[in-house]
């Protein structure tokens, strides 16, 4: 699988998912083409 840059913009709030965990839909644009991307499911990760 090829890696990517993303320049995330978007996380929604966490839900719940039996096979998952805690998770997020996360939208992002690709540096290299300026394409927005759907990355889903990310494991819910909290910063501060």
């Amino acid at each position: 699988m090829k890696k990517e840059r993303v320049l995330i913009t978007v996380k929604t709030y966490p839900t719940l998912s039996s096979t998952y965990g805690e998770l997020v839909c996360t939208a992002g644009i690709m540096e290299s083409t300026g394409e927005l991307l759907r990355i889903y499911p990310i494991k819910y990760v909290l910063t501060i």
